[in-house]
């Protein structure tokens, strides 16, 4: 349901290609929203079918025909909606890394320690990527637009990805530390 409104909160800026939507959802949101480009094309068509967006196909010589996506009324009125709905519940997470990690337990402590490393150096990079990428990106895309307000949210929503990977790592970091002090009896302990 949010790849809709993330689909539709871009093209409110200008008609993108699928391709560009991909993009710019890998250099902005993915800190807190991502998605493949199997997930952004089969919505896309379905948006065009609900008259949410509109498609614009350029010819091109020896190359697939291009095609330019860009929201109409009905999807500026959907997308407003939507924004203007009350944000009184707090925000649901879905993290397939903690449930791992919350049935590893059986696990011996050597393959443990070593998915938590994994783990750990994923979201050092991640935190790399929000650091330099996506804050160069939204600075880009600022200077370009002369979107300053816009510019503003982009960048708190991305100081809140930095935040939420520093804590993932100081977590991470804490929770290695407590594995390589288990016995190797504590390892299969009752359930929670």
């Amino acid at each position: 349901m949010s790849l809709k409104y993330t689909l539709l909160g871009f093209l409110s800026y200008e008609p993108m290609t699928g391709y560009s939507l991909k993009g710019n959802i890998d250099h902005s949101t993915q800190a807190f929203w991502h998605a493949s480009l199997g997930q952004i094309y089969p919505l896309l068509k379905k948006m065009v079918q609900e008259g949410l967006i509109d498609v614009l196909v350029v010819p091109q010589d020896g190359k697939p025909d291009k095609k330019y996506y860009f929201i109409t009324d009905a999807g500026r009125t959907e997308l407003d909606t939507w924004l203007r709905e009350p944000l009184d519940t707090p925000a649901q997470r879905k993290d397939s890394v903690l449930l791992k990690l919350f049935f590893s337990g059986s696990l011996e402590k050597d393959t443990l320690l070593k998915q938590l490393e994994r783990q750990l150096e994923a979201q050092q990079t991640r935190l790399r990527l929000i650091q330099e990428d996506t804050a160069a990106y939204i600075q880009q895309a600022v200077k370009q637009t002369g979107r300053r307000r816009e510019g503003l949210m982009w960048e708190r929503t991305r100081q809140f990805g930095e935040e939420h990977a520093r804590l993932y790592i100081r977590w991470l970091k804490d929770t290695i530390e407590i594995v390589k002090k288990l016995e190797p009896d504590d390892q299969r302990q009752a359930s929670p």
